[in-house]
């Protein structure tokens, strides 16, 4: 299923579940749509409970949708586009990615060689964003004072529903609750002056560089990570586009590598980007962000997530 986090009239967290209705995209609520079904008293009603509910909250999940599409109220569904979505889970920690498709380690390997880095793919690369840096579909970001090189990197994400401590590659998909979409956004000048100091922090996490979303599709719906496939677009021209089975590190490694820190419900942990990013072009100053871009960041199994460049 896709499921994610809106905001309901109260102001309450609120689950939605998105439905192709012949072409049309609705969003169901689904815990209207359970009470309705008789199933109130234990179903969750926060995606915090409704990832600690397992299989069994799945499945019942499932049933409430499929009542209610043979039964249920219209007024449970809306259009996709009027639902005032939050990011769609309560971040703990995201442990993101970095090097990890061959084409887009090779598009970067000799400006990065240059700030001092010395690339090998013996252990995966990563580094941390904010979960206070991380907004929701359809936020408008701004650019840092000063920013001229504002880059986006689309990227793959998994979503840990339990905890995962030293897991095998088997354990960590087990661990997976779903995917996900994040745009790591940069700022590739304050990137640059802490790669030659050996860091990666701010460039990755000034307020609104973590996009997410816009939903989550649930594992079951993807048994095997490495069919997902990515695609960025600013203004509609496509930028990146590329498949998981393309990564250097497949998402069961990564996680269980990851594990190692002790990963819990609510971490993230992406795949790192495909190549494509501004600064891998020969001309980079014309691919970096702009005010008034539009940028669409794409897990095809999952969904769309859309940002506003201010």
């Amino acid at each position: 299923m896709k499921i994610g986090r809106y905001r309901g009239e109260d102001g309450a967290e609120r689950l939605g579940l998105v439905l192709d209705k012949g072409g049309a995209v609705k969003v169901l609520d689904l815990v209207a749509a359970a009470q309705a079904h008789g199933k109130a008293r234990d179903f969750a009603r926060t995606m915090d409970a409704f990832m600690d509910g397992g299989r069994a909250m799945l499945d019942a999940g499932y049933a409430a949708s499929e009542w209610a599409q043979r039964e249920g109220d219209s007024k449970w569904l809306a259009d996709e586009a009027s639902v005032p979505w939050m990011t769609p889970l309560n971040v703990r920690n995201c442990i993101a990615g970095g090097r990890n498709f061959a084409a887009h380690r090779a598009e970067t390997l000799e400006y990065w060689t240059k700030q001092g880095a010395k690339l090998h793919s013996e252990i995966p690369m990563g580094f941390v964003k904010l979960a206070s840096v991380m907004v929701p579909t359809r936020s408008t970001i701004h650019r840092p004072e000063g920013c001229e090189w504002f880059d986006y990197e689309v990227e793959a994400t998994a979503v840990l529903g339990k905890k995962a401590l030293n897991v095998d590659e088997e354990g960590a998909l087990d661990a997976i609750f779903g995917y996900t979409v994040l745009n790591d956004v940069s700022a590739r000048e304050m990137q640059r002056k802490e790669m030659q100091n050996q860091s990666i922090l701010l460039g990755k996490n000034y307020p609104g560089f973590g996009p997410l979303g816009p939903w989550i599709v649930t594992s079951d719906e993807v048994p095997d990570p490495s069919v997902l496939e990515v695609r960025l677009t600013v203004n509609g021209e496509e930028r990146q586009h590329a498949y998981c089975k393309d990564m250097i590190f497949s998402i069961p490694q990564l996680v269980a590598h990851w594990s190692k820190t002790g990963l819990d419900r609510g971490d993230l942990v992406t795949v790192g980007s495909p190549e494509g990013v501004a600064i891998g072009r020969p001309d980079p100053m014309a691919f970096y962000l702009k005010s008034g871009d539009v940028v669409r960041a794409e897990v095809v199994q999952c969904g769309v997530l859309e940002t506003f460049i201010a």
